[in-house]
C-alpha cells in the first residue's frame, strides 16, 4: 500500500503586534512631526521683532558671554578694566597701527558708525591691537589720525600678546590671528592676517553678533552693514527697557 502523504504544514497565526507596531510608529511619527512644525512656526514668529522704524528683523542670537573682568592698557597709558563698562553695549574690533591690509577699511566703517551712534551714552567702542609693539603713544596718534578724540567713547587697547589674543579668540569669538612669516609679507609691516569682522556685546555682557563688514562681495558687505545697524538699534532698545 502506498504511504500516506506528509501532512500539510499548519497555518501560523499572525501576531497582531506585527500589524500594529508599524501603525503605531507611523502615528507617533506624525505626532512628532506635527509638534515640530507647530513649535518651529511659533519659534519663527517669536524670533521676528519689529524695530521702531517699522523694519522687521530676526532676533539676534546669543553667541557667548564675557565671564571675567579683563585689564588692558589704553592709548592714554592708563590701565582700564572691562568692568568699568558694565551696562554698556560694546562694539569691538581688531586693529594695529601699521596694518597694510584691512584695518583702515574696518576703522572707516566704525568711524561712520561712531558718528551715527557715538553720542549715545550706552555705547562704547573697543579696538584691540594685535601688535604688542603698538605703544600707547602710537595708538594715540593713530586714533587722532582718524578723528577719534580721547574724550570719545572709544578705547584703543593693548596688553600681553597671549592674553589679548586668547580674549579675542575665545571670549569674543574672532578667528585666530595668523602670524605671517617674513617670506610671505608684502611689506615689513605686513605681519598678521586677522579677522576683519566687528563684534557686538550687549549691555548684559552677552556676545550677540559678528558682522562681516569687509566682505569681498559688495552685496554681502552691504547686508552686514545694515544688519549691524538694525541689531544695534535693537540692543539699544533692550538696554533702555532694562534701565531704571
Amino acid at each position: 500500500m502506498p504511504e500516506d502523504p506528509s501532512p500539510l504544514p499548519e497555518k501560523r497565526s499572525i501576531n497582531p503586534w506585527t500589524l500594529w507596531i508599524p501603525i503605531i510608529m507611523i502615528a507617533l511619527g506624525v505626532v512628532v512631526l506635527y509638534n515640530y512644525l507647530i513649535f518651529n512656526s511659533m519659534q519663527s514668529k517669536e524670533d521676528k521683532i519689529t524695530l521702531a522704524d517699522g523694519s522687521v528683523i530676526k532676533r539676534p542670537p546669543f553667541l557667548g558671554r564675557l565671564e571675567k573682568d579683563m585689564a588692558f592698557t589704553e592709548r592714554s597709558g592708563k590701565t582700564v578694566n572691562l568692568s568699568e563698562l558694565k551696562g554698556k553695549i560694546l562694539i569691538a574690533s581688531w586693529v594695529f597701527t601699521r596694518c597694510p591690509r584691512g584695518c583702515a577699511g574696518v576703522l572707516a566703517k566704525l568711524k561712520k558708525l561712531h558718528d551715527e551712534f557715538g553720542k549715545n551714552p550706552g555705547i562704547q567702542f573697543l579696538s584691540f591691537t594685535l601688535d604688542p609693539e603698538d605703544t600707547p603713544e602710537m595708538m594715540r596718534k593713530f586714533a587722532e589720525g582718524i578723528g577719534i578724540k580721547e574724550t570719545d567713547p572709544w578705547w584703543f587697547l593693548n596688553g600681553d600678546k597671549k592674553i589679548v589674543r586668547n580674549f579675542m579668540t575665545f571670549s569674543m569669538k574672532f578667528r585666530p590671528v595668523q602670524d605671517l612669516p617674513e617670506a610671505d609679507r608684502l611689506t615689513p609691516d605686513d605681519k598678521y592676517i586677522h579677522d576683519l569682522r566687528v563684534a557686538i556685546v550687549d549691555h548684559r555682557g552677552h556676545l550677540r553678533g559678528l558682522y562681516d563688514v569687509m566682505n569681498a562681495d559688495a552685496d554681502t558687505q552691504a547686508f552686514y552693514d545694515k544688519m549691524l545697524r538694525d541689531e544695534l538699534r535693537y540692543f539699544l532698545d533692550e538696554q533702555k527697557k532694562d534701565t531704571p
